[in-house]
């Protein structure tokens, strides 16, 4: 049962790639699905989000993201949980873009290329990868709000021996210490159900440290991370709480066909 924890975005050809961002987009695009949105489609570039949202029927899909925390020139949504409500997203596409998130994603989902595609176990079929081409490789959006939801997703395939890889998005290319406690605080719920069957790396072990040190005290964790403090500075305080709502939503960003639905 490996599970892999990296510190920054990496590629990774595991069977199920986690990829966390809890300040915010991760825990925003949780929202949107929790509230009805059909899928969010993340973009690496800003106009890579206006490509995309501009060769779809305008009344079925919102532009979303943030450049430096702030909402880019013409978007319809920023990057804050508390936008996506359901009058803002229900039965509609959200192509969106973030400093890191998004990022992460695309640096993850690198990965895939390099790498033969894992066999597919019987009861996770393919699915269509980028290309058409067939992959059984899974990756979902973890964060505070949905960590239940998402151990619960991971403890089956861990138990098939599926490797599970963790990837923080971190901030600006440096590390979050947000996103690194959230993994942590997922890898401490594999390990109360999987017990000493459960094999981790270094960065699996030194997440769970940092999970330690702060626990479900998630108001101090954000104070101490530096976007959190950046983000407070903002005008985004009530960003934070939200993000800190632990457990919360049941619903994981999950991919499929080049976007992200609710499973």
């Amino acid at each position: 049962m490996p599970l892999l924890v990296s510190l920054l975005p990496a590629p990774t050809s595991a069977d199920v790639t986690v990829v966390i961002d809890v300040l915010r987009f991760t825990t925003s695009a949780a929202f949107a699905l929790a509230n009805g949105a059909r899928s969010v489609v993340p973009c690496e570039t800003v106009d890579q989000a206006r490509a995309i949202a501009g060769s779809v029927t305008p009344d079925r899909c919102l532009l979303a993201g943030e450049r430096d925390a702030l909402k880019p020139r013409g978007f319809d949504l920023g990057n804050s949980p508390l936008e996506f409500t359901p009058q803002a997203v229900q039965d509609r596409d959200v192509a969106w873009t973030t400093t890191n998130g998004t990022r992460a994603i695309a640096v993850a989902r690198s990965g895939w290329d390099r790498a033969a595609p894992r066999a597919a176990s019987a009861s996770h079929a393919p699915e269509q990868g980028a290309g058409g081409r067939s992959s059984s490789r899974d990756l979902i959006l973890a964060s505070y709000v949905n960590l239940k939801a998402v151990a619960a997703l991971l403890e089956p395939r861990l138990r098939e021996d599926a490797v599970v890889a963790v990837a923080c998005s971190g901030r600006d290319g440096g590390f979050a210490l947000e996103d690194a406690a959230c993994a942590g605080a997922l890898v401490r719920r594999l390990r109360a159900t999987l017990g000493d069957a459960l094999t981790m790396d270094d960065g699996a072990r030194a997440s769970a440290c940092i999970d330690e040190a702060y626990g479900e005290d998630l108001a101090r964790l954000f104070r101490d991370a530096q976007h959190g403090r950046f983000l407070r500075d903002h005008g985004f305080g009530a960003d934070l709480e939200a993000c800190g709502a632990l457990d919360t939503l049941p619903v994981v960003p999950r991919w499929r066909d080049g976007r992200l639905v609710a499973r």
